[in-house]
């Protein structure tokens, strides 16, 4: 017997996923749309869902470079998008530097990369959005 025999917990809440392990972190196959890639990419992307809302991240290079135009280029979330909006960050990792804000699409569950010129360096995207 434990402390919650007695209690009904709603299955929906963070608590009963949390004590199923349902709010682990997940792998998927990022797919990225019109991306500037030279060279081989090299992508890893995992997500999880903390009640009704999805966190990401993401880091991407490529063996010569990459690059991205605003409102143009975008990553497919790993689950379709709710609400009104989400938020991300794309960052330099290997310069330690933020290279700008995203914008979470959610009509087309697309999160939109700020402007990037061609670079060899390792990129990370970090969010989160209502599913």
């Amino acid at each position: 017997m434990n402390a919650l025999d007695d209690k009904l917990i709603d299955e929906t809440s963070f608590s009963f996923r949390d004590l199923q392990d349902l709010d682990i972190w997940q792998t998927w196959d990022v797919v990225f749309g019109a991306l500037t890639i030279v060279g081989t990419p090299s992508y890893f992307g995992r997500y999880r869902i903390v009640g009704r809302w999805c966190q990401f991240q993401v880091q991407f290079s490529a063996g010569t470079s990459i690059a991205s135009v605003a409102g143009t280029d975008y990553l497919t979330l790993p689950l379709p998008a709710q609400g009104l909006s989400g938020i991300a960050t794309m960052t330099n990792e290997t310069t330690n530097v933020a290279v700008g804000v995203c914008h979470i699409d959610v009509a087309t569950s697309r999160c939109y990369l700020p402007a990037q010129v061609a670079s060899g360096n390792v990129f990370t995207l970090c969010g989160s959005y209502e599913v």
